[in-house]
């Protein structure tokens, strides 16, 4: 009987122990898949924020710069004076604004379809255009069409209305030089061609959106791992391209104004400082004052690594300061002032090095080989 008890006894701890095991086993599988859930819960947040908040309210104002551009332009050929061509030079310069915020997002069915070439593609060939403009074609909106990307969109614009210091020369340009009437003709022409890709991009979004929102995974297809390589290729973008060369990085240290995007304009810092906007809202998930973030940075937190999040904030207020110390164009300080525009590239690099290296590392990001990988 003292063995029958004894073995009774061990039965019934051995199955309690077993049962103690599984309820803890259960507990810790639902410890371990409540994390993933909640970051599973904020991709899916982030994506839509990043979506309704920037990608869809950019685009759709896209649209609508390209529209007061080429309204603008039509007052400028009716009547062809210093104040219209003053109001449509202003209204380029609106658009860019727009559109070099919306130029981070260029990625999935965008990527594919080529269009930002279309839309802006720097630099642009000016011998063409003004072979174009001498030529005997009939020159509107389907000729425009038919040319190269690099003879139409945003930098051709930018060509024929900031082609000289003089505003009364741009002026002639359009009214007494030679061939002035196809200059204009030409003008009209890719305004009207910008706006048709306006609203072709715009629905590329619009078709694309369940793809963009929906696509969650951690691989190059997932649209959290596109985003995240779109940042790093924007900032490679900025400190080899639009800082590194006109700064001489790749011929000994030689400085050259006419690389530098929009230098006819001297638009390029501009152009600069809304990439950094886009970039840090991107990031912070606040695209509307007092919105509350769904970005990178909640991200982090939901990691428990709230101290890179700190450092990347600090890393985007030093770029916009190194920024905002520039006071005049970057035309000029390229010559006279060489040392500040060498301090906002390295601040970009650092910020670079934080997002390509850390953050990735820290979400699970997978990094794609772009065209400038190795250069920054």
């Amino acid at each position: 009987n003292l063995y029958k008890m004894t073995t009774k006894n061990s039965l019934i701890v051995g199955l309690f122990f077993i049962k103690t095991l599984l309820v803890l086993e259960s507990c810790n599988d639902k410890k371990t898949s409540e994390p993933e859930n909640q970051i599973q819960d904020h991709k899916v947040a982030q994506l839509k924020n990043t979506y309704e908040n920037s990608i869809l309210i950019l685009s759709t104002e896209f649209v609508t710069k390209t529209m007061n551009l080429k309204e603008s332009i039509n007052n400028f050929e009716q009547q062809t004076n210093l104040e219209n061509l003053s109001e449509t030079q202003e209204n380029w310069k609106s658009l860019v604004r727009v559109w070099k915020q919306l130029e981070l997002y260029n990625i999935g069915a965008i990527q594919e379809s080529f269009i930002h070439y279309e839309i802006n593609r720097w630099e642009t060939k000016t011998r063409n255009i003004n072979n174009y403009i001498d030529g005997t074609d009939f020159i509107d909106a389907l000729y425009v069409a038919s040319k190269g990307s690099s003879s139409r969109g945003i930098s051709a614009l930018e060509y024929l209305l900031f082609s000289t210091n003089d505003s009364q020369e741009i002026m002639n340009s359009f009214t007494t030089a030679v061939n002035s009437e196809r200059r204009l003709k030409y003008l009209k022409a890719l305004a009207q061609n910008l706006e048709t890709k306006a609203k072709q991009l715009l629905s590329i979004w619009e078709n694309n959106e369940e793809v963009f929102l929906n696509s969650l995974e951690s691989d190059i297809t997932g649209s959290m791992n596109q985003l995240s390589n779109a940042m790093i290729t924007l900032l490679e973008e900025i400190i080899i391209g639009k800082l590194g060369k006109p700064l001489g990085n790749d011929n000994g240290g030689n400085t050259n104004v006419d690389v530098l995007e929009a230098f006819r304009s001297s638009f390029s810092l501009e152009i600069i400082k809304e990439h950094l906007t886009a970039l840090e809202q991107c990031y912070s998930g606040k695209f509307q004052q007092d919105q509350i973030g769904l970005g990178y940075s909640a991200y982090l937190d939901l990691l428990g690594n709230d101290t890179l999040d700190k450092t990347i904030i600090t890393a985007f207020t030093n770029c916009k300061e190194k920024a905002n110390a520039i006071t005049n164009p970057l035309n000029t300080e390229l010559t006279n002032n060489t040392q500040k525009v060498i301090d906002l590239r390295k601040a970009f690099r650092d910020l670079l090095i934080l997002i390509k290296v850390d953050l990735a590392s820290a979400i699970g990001v997978i990094i794609t080989i772009s065209d400038n990988d190795g250069d920054s």
